[in-house]
């Protein structure tokens, strides 16, 4: 296989999904992805579209099993909850769909919970959302909702003076986990307390930040096209990505992500609000532990700009998927 150009140069993806996976690809230079062997990339992946809101769950080795769910507003964030359901954030509360059917089967909305960007169902049943809110005098806070199993709700965590709640995440301690005012990853607890709050000046919007199994963080960050990992005292260990990135694959702004078992780390490369702009550069990356850009995967034809990615290879839909280490405490 050589190097593509012109109108040839297409996905990685398209191209290796449509090889033998027994055939090893090997190692090959092309626009700053290693090639790598077809078992060794994604097969299925649970995407959130936003650009053109939906859900899909898209099948790499056989396209004709991918799916939709449309989405009749922008929603951001999504989860696996067990019995073949997803949980999917709305503006002003959450709903669930089935994943065979593809049909709603549960829904809540309160006009009181505006602004909401995430959600996590928690094992024992409560519901945990996260909200960015503007007061009447211009300040902002990000605001999040704990309820209980039916939708009652049991306490509001304020954090008054920071913006631009994406997705938020727990930690093994049962802790929240969000990035915060374009520079900042914060951890905090359901009583309103900051406990840690950690400043990367370069940094772009933090979309996501995860706990690993070590205790490091990992951060998505966003218009500064990195991650980042800090470790346990919070100081930066390393990073993967950055700008400006192989051109061909357009670097724009590191969304969810979906850390792997063996290290690799599988992100969003959202490239914009238009339906079409995912036509600007590959909508989903992974990289190897020690940072090399291993693989890409771009169909603008079939998707818009992703910003949310959960790799299905190893997961059963039929049991919850949180992502934090194994054991962690509920909140």
């Amino acid at each position: 296989m050589g190097i593509f150009s012109g109108e040839k140069r297409v996905t990685m993806t398209a191209r290796l999904h449509l090889m033998n996976r027994s055939i090893l690809i090997g190692l090959i230079a092309f626009a700053g992805v290693v090639a790598v062997a077809a078992e060794d990339h994604p097969h299925k992946m649970l995407l959130v579209d936003e650009s053109r809101q939906r859900l899909r769950c898209v099948d790499l080795d056989d396209t004709a099993k991918s799916w939709e769910i449309p989405f009749p507003d922008r929603w951001r964030d999504a989860q696996l909850i067990g019995n073949r359901r997803v949980l999917v954030s709305t503006k002003s509360g959450f709903c669930e769909f089935d994943w065979d059917t593809r049909q709603k089967t549960a829904e809540f909305n309160d006009a009181s919970l505006t602004g909401i960007e995430s959600v996590r169902r928690l094992s024992d049943g409560r519901t945990i959302v996260g909200c960015n809110k503007k007061n009447a005098d211009k300040t902002t806070a990000i605001v999040f909702h704990e309820l209980d199993k039916a939708n009652k709700p049991l306490r509001t965590a304020t954090f008054d003076g920071l913006n631009t709640l994406r997705l938020f995440r727990l930690s093994s301690k049962g802790t929240l986990l969000f990035g915060a005012s374009k520079t900042f990853i914060i951890e905090g607890d359901l009583d309103g307390k900051i406990l840690r709050k950690i400043e990367i000046k370069d940094g772009g919007h933090f979309y996501e930040v995860l706990e690993k199994p070590d205790g490091h963080l990992l951060a998505g960050g966003g218009y500064s096209t990195f991650i980042v990992e800090l470790d346990a005292d919070g100081k930066e260990f390393k990073r993967w990505g950055g700008k400006p990135g192989p051109a061909e694959l357009g670097f724009h702004f590191f969304a969810g992500m979906h850390p792997l078992k063996d290290g690799r780390i599988v992100i969003a490369n959202w490239t914009g609000h238009g339906a079409q702009d995912s036509e600007k550069g590959h909508q989903v990356l992974m990289f190897a532990p020690d940072g090399k850009l291993l693989w890409s995967w771009h169909n603008p034809k079939l998707a818009g700009s992703i910003n949310r990615v959960t790799v299905l290879d190893d997961l059963d839909v039929t049991v919850p998927f949180e992502e934090r280490p194994a054991g962690s405490k509920n909140p």
